[in-house]
């Protein structure tokens, strides 16, 4: 069987040194999870190198053969997001954001890893957008393919969510509950959806959404624990 040259936008989620001057990769593709061994990246002139940082949007040709480890063919950066590192939480952030898709990766089946990734790095990148904001989306999304995520359609008894109720939450159920004292109503569960079905960098310039927000932060901080106790990363 000949080997198959394929090209394709990739994320670096690790980098193993193999070997005197070698490299195994672990790349995000838009198709899914794939290693590849990266031959003579440690040398000095090596072409491959600067294909392959973290943090950046790169475009790699791969070799695919009869083994499921393909060989880096080429490798160039087309979008590096330097700004993270300058600042230790945003760039500790990423790592923690690179660590959990990775892992969920090897759990679930999605084509959407790699945008939200992407996503991540190019919210991290703009220090105009919150890093709690960015934090928040990340784990709403990350709940969202892993089966955690919160019914925004219907409360604890198959109603559907009306405009003029309040409510509760069930944090164990990922629900909300009809309650006529409850701290949440429309707005929240508008808000909820919102974040879903959009970027950090549109929902930053949702007036009041910092208010929202902290309402909701004993939700978000239920995600954020549920991800923690799934992944070992953290």
């Amino acid at each position: 069987m000949n080997n198959t040259r394929k090209k394709t936008l990739a994320i670096v989620l690790r980098r193993t040194d193999f070997g005197e001057a070698d490299r195994i990769v672990n790349l995000l593709t838009p198709g899914g999870k794939v290693s590849a061994m990266a031959r003579g990246v440690r040398k000095p002139k090596s072409k491959l190198a600067g294909g392959i940082e973290f943090f950046a949007l790169n475009e790699v040709v791969l070799i695919e053969g009869k083994s499921e480890m393909r060989t880096l063919s080429s490798a160039r950066m087309r979008e590096f997001f330097g700004e993270i590192l300058k600042d230790f939480e945003r760039t500790e952030f990423a790592y923690q954001a690179i660590k959990t898709v990775s892992w969920l990766c090897e759990q679930i089946e999605s084509d959407n890893f790699f945008e939200i990734l992407l996503t991540v790095f190019r919210s991290l990148n703009n220090f105009e957008i919150d890093l709690s904001l960015i934090k928040k989306w990340f784990n709403l999304k990350m709940a969202e393919f892993s089966g955690d995520e919160i019914n925004l359609e219907r409360d604890k008894n198959g109603k559907p969510l009306q405009a003029d109720l309040t409510y509760s939450f069930d944090f164990y159920d990922k629900v909300f509950v009809e309650d006529s004292e409850g701290d949440f109503n429309a707005n929240h569960i508008k808000f909820l959806r919102l974040m879903l079905s959009s970027q950090p960098q549109i929902i930053s310039k949702v007036k009041g959404n910092e208010k929202i927000l902290e309402d909701l932060k004993e939700v978000f901080l239920m995600l954020n624990k549920k991800q923690k106790n799934a992944c070992v990363y953290f």
